[in-house]
């Protein structure tokens, strides 16, 4: 390291004008005034410590949920567009309410958001138990309902709601609900078995299934993971497992869960992948030819009984995951985008987007997969495109300014004209959302 500060110091003072354009063309953004450079369509900046948890990016709207307020910005302007405090549920003693969950697709523009007391004190109550439909564009409460009420439970655990069909799928209490999303009226519901003691740790819904994973004390397997219609709740299977950690619920369709094989963290996890019906179809571990995958989720302040959004994409019977970086010197490192086949849990194909550039999958389209780069002085940011079926990473975005660790910390949306981001990490960000197209 000295040799190396001695080296620079003689290049600038040295060197003079000709030293300095010698190391700008060494570590500099060769030919930068050459690139074409994305345009920063708005962004906003934290005006105090938000929390942010989740965010939605859909019929023209940029939405992002906090505890304390949901905002909502046009996307083409980045304008207020409207916004919303957690509503008290009518009855209840407590002070003050929150915000605790919100769908994760917004579906023939509805989305779905959970509230509740922001204290309890006692155990049962009401929780996060308000369920409204929104008009995702307007912000209007379509409709609301609020969650039956059950008392003398243990828990008062809840998950992101989800629409499927014509069904809010809700779970409260360690119950999992399918309630009408038209009238608000109970369906169905599935409660856990008595005195087994099991803890629901954020489900996965999709049209096909809801995949539960189960946390159990007494009387059976510890740990399974339950299958359900979304339909009418019916019991589809059910598979036991063993992790040394809370589960990860990567995904619903198909149904695949991260375990801990070991209580030390430096052991690679392993990916289970099953059917709808319970069957486990794959085992991926996390070391795979081209590294080991990185699949921590993005939104890290979410509690693990709720469902998290995890740094993969799914498409053609692929999971697309970053591996963990790796230095390649004292200030930048790399990794590698990979593609592993989903029945046979071997790696497809594995794409570099640079010899020292960091990047993340995040969206696809009918036949590629859309990845971002990690912004550094000679390689800003830009959008990539890889084939589902492997090849070279494509430059399909001009660059980027400086938004901040759009890799690790933002929940990014695509719409095939613009990236849309919002800020999920620990503490605040200069940029807390942003749009560039």
């Amino acid at each position: 390291m000295p040799f190396l500060i001695i080296g620079l110091v003689v290049v600038l003072v040295g060197g003079g004008v000709a030293g300095w354009l010698a190391l700008r063309a060494r570590y500099g953004p060769r030919d930068e005034d050459q690139r074409q450079a994305a345009t920063l369509l708005w962004k906003e900046s934290p005006t105090m410590d938000e929390k942010p948890f989740n965010s939605w990016a859909s019929d023209g709207i940029v939405a992002v949920m906090h505890e304390d307020w949901l905002d909502a910005f046009h996307a083409d302007s980045g304008e207020d567009a409207w916004d919303m405090e957690p509503p008290l549920r009518a009855g209840d003693d407590a002070k003050l309410s929150r915000f605790c969950g919100m769908s994760h697709e917004v579906k023939n523009g509805l989305g779905v958001i959970a509230y509740g007391p922001y204290e309890k004190d006692w155990y049962g109550g009401t929780g996060c138990s308000t369920i409204a439909v929104i008009d995702v564009k307007t912000g209007a409460v379509k409709r609301q309902f609020d969650m039956p009420v059950v008392e003398n439970r243990s828990t008062t655990n809840f998950t992101d709601p989800e629409i499927v069909g014509d069904v809010v799928v809700f779970a409260l209490h360690d119950i999992v609900f399918g309630m009408s999303l038209t009238s608000g009226n109970e369906i169905w519901r599935h409660d856990q078995e008595a005195n087994r003691g099991c803890m629901v740790l954020g489900p996965a819904i999709s049209e096909r299934t809801v995949a539960v994973p189960l946390d159990c004390t007494t009387d059976g397997p510890a740990q399974e993971l339950l299958f359900l219609d979304p339909a009418n709740g019916a019991e589809r299977g059910r598979a036991t497992y063993e992790s040394h950690s809370p589960v990860g619920m990567i995904s619903a369709d198909p149904p695949i869960v991260e375990i801990a094989t070991s209580d030390d963290d430096e052991v690679p996890r392993t990916l289970l992948v099953f059917d709808e019906m319970g069957r486990q179809a794959a085992a991926i571990p996390e070391n795979v030819p081209a590294g080991r995958l990185y699949i921590a989720p993005i939104n890290n302040r979410v509690d693990y009984k709720s469902r998290k959004r995890y740094r993969v994409v799914l498409a053609d019977g692929l999971l697309i995951a970053p591996t963990m970086s790796k230095p390649v010197s004292a200030y930048r490192e790399t990794n590698k985008i990979v593609a592993v086949d989903l029945k046979t849990g071997e790696q497809r194909w594995a794409a570099e987007l640079g010899p020292e550039v960091v990047g993340m999958p995040f969206a696809v389209t009918d036949n590629a997969v859309l990845t971002i780069n990690q912004h550094t002085y000679e390689n800003p940011s830009q959008v990539f495109e890889i084939p589902l079926n492997g090849g070279k990473p494509k430059q399909i975005s001009g660059l980027f300014p400086d938004l901040g660790t759009l890799v690790d910390n933002y929940n990014l949306h695509w719409d095939e004209h613009a990236v849309y981001g919002a800020y999920m990490g620990p503490g605040t960000a200069p940029t807390q959302i942003f749009a560039v197209r």
